[in-house]
């Protein structure tokens, strides 16, 4: 569920711009394809609670470093196709390579080139980010977002399409169907997984990957901090694979409108297995479901035709929602900075949207649960070596993605009520996105979300 992208005009993005600011200096990478957890972690058993792109992320890290003792627990009973829309990566992407999968990311990806936001009412140009050129003129996006291959890492990609590669990746054994986690608890130097069908594992670390209603959160914050809902609401929207609804593939385009916000782009690698995404943002007090397990939504067509055209939505975005036909109603919702992301014992830790559950609107949700699945992983290998014991590693790893984590939400939060403003305040949105878009603000925030914030 995360969009391409989203801009953010100079005074909203104080916070952010602060964070990552302190980040832009050359380092020198630390390689997960060469990094080695020590003896003292090797045969660590570590069990993880769900099958989304966090959790597989988190153990093809972990197998990545030498840690083999992996499961993975997932509710389902397969990773479904057409399940959920297309997301951006780029951070993301950065990640896959890492992980040794860049032709599996060339492979999926479609490339997104730019990015162009016009008002609906009358189409004039707000802004322009020219994605790929920005990345490949700017130093640190050319050591961060281009692969070994010369290939710039910045695509929108489908989720299943993603999930089913990382899951096939994996290999057989790993990845355990039909497990349903009731609740994790810590108790001494391990953590025990209860199911709901009463069965009870113990294992020495358990991560968290089961998203916003984390049953592993629960473990760690007492099960006192519940999802927060925005008051905006998305509705996503999926076109077959091999559509010719839209002509230029390789653009995202965001129509604004009174009360409303529209994200038309193209996901998937070759030209077959395309499929256009749109995604139409409003608010709406009524609490909807954060709808975690992505169902499709069948009614939700002629509704959100309704929705596009009393918002005024434009022709050709309305004629790519007529060629959707699968749709998934998403109420946003996100968390409150989490105290801390592992349990006292250190045997309880957290990923991706189990700790930061944040709203799409800087389209970083998956970029930053991959970005925390390679950190973790590379913090414990260094159990024995730079830390005494993995309570450390965990520690270590929170203090490098809380920060970049903590920005992101915040601004993310800001920029939806931005984005799906009425009245005075869309008003005042269109006019900061142009002053913004002209002074190459736009293209500044975007590089500072995407990259990549999992090193010391």
């Amino acid at each position: 569920m995360r969009s391409v992208t989203h801009s953010v005009p100079v005074h909203a993005r104080a916070t952010y711009v602060r964070h990552v600011g302190s980040h832009h200096r050359a380092r020198q990478r630390v390689n997960a394809s060469t990094a080695r957890a020590s003896e003292r972690v090797r045969d660590t058993s570590i069990a993880i609670v769900g099958a989304g792109i966090s959790g597989l992320a988190t153990a093809l890290a972990l197998k990545r470093i030498g840690i083999d003792n992996v499961k993975v627990f997932e509710r389902s009973s397969e990773i479904k196709p057409n399940v959920g829309g297309g997301f951006n990566l780029n951070g993301g992407a950065r990640v896959l390579c890492e992980l040794g999968l860049e032709e599996t990311y060339a492979r999926l990806a479609n490339d997104l080139l730019g990015v162009k936001a016009r008002r609906a009412s009358d189409g004039r140009d707000l802004f322009e980010v020219k994605v790929h050129d920005m990345i490949r003129a700017d130093e640190e996006g050319r050591r961060e977002l281009v692969s070994g291959g010369g290939k710039v890492l910045a695509g929108t990609v489908q989720r299943a399409d993603l999930q089913r590669a990382m899951a096939d990746a994996l290999g057989a054994g790993c990845l355990i169907f039909d497990r349903d986690v009731k609740a994790v608890r810590s108790g001494g130097s391990q953590a025990t997984i209860e199911f709901t069908d009463g069965a009870v594992e113990a294992f020495d670390l358990v991560i968290g990957a089961d998203g916003i209603d984390s049953r592993a959160r629960e473990a760690v914050d007492g099960g006192e901090s519940p999802p927060i809902y925005s008051g905006i609401r998305i509705v996503f929207g999926c076109t077959t694979a091999g559509s010719s609804v839209r002509e230029d593939v390789n653009t995202a385009e965001q129509w604004f409108a009174d009360g409303a916000y529209c994200l038309v782009f193209t996901g998937g690698g070759d030209l077959a297995s395309k499929q256009h995404n749109i995604a139409l943002c409003v608010q709406d007090e009524a609490r909807r479901d954060e709808n975690a397990s992505w169902r499709a939504k069948p009614s939700a067509k002629e509704e959100t035709l309704k929705l596009m055209r009393e918002k005024g939505m434009p022709q050709s975005v309305i004629d790519v929602t007529e060629a959707c036909d699968r749709f998934f109603d998403v109420g946003v919702h996100y968390h409150d900075v989490l105290e801390s992301w592992s349990d006292e014992s250190g045997t309880i830790a957290l990923v991706g949207d189990s700790c930061h559950a944040m709203p799409p609107f800087l389209g970083q949700g998956a970029n930053q649960a991959m970005q925390d699945a390679l950190c973790i992983a590379q913090e414990l290998a260094k159990v024995g070596t730079e830390h005494d014991t993995v309570k450390d590693a965990l520690v270590a790893y929170e203090g490098i993605r809380k920060g970049p984590t903590a920005a992101i939400m915040q601004s993310s939060r800001f920029i939806g009520a931005l984005e799906t403003g009425a009245g005075p305040v869309s008003l005042f949105r269109d006019v900061a996105f142009f002053v913004a878009g002209t002074l190459g603000i736009t293209g500044k925030v975007f590089m500072s979300g995407a990259m990549p914030r999992y090193e010391r």
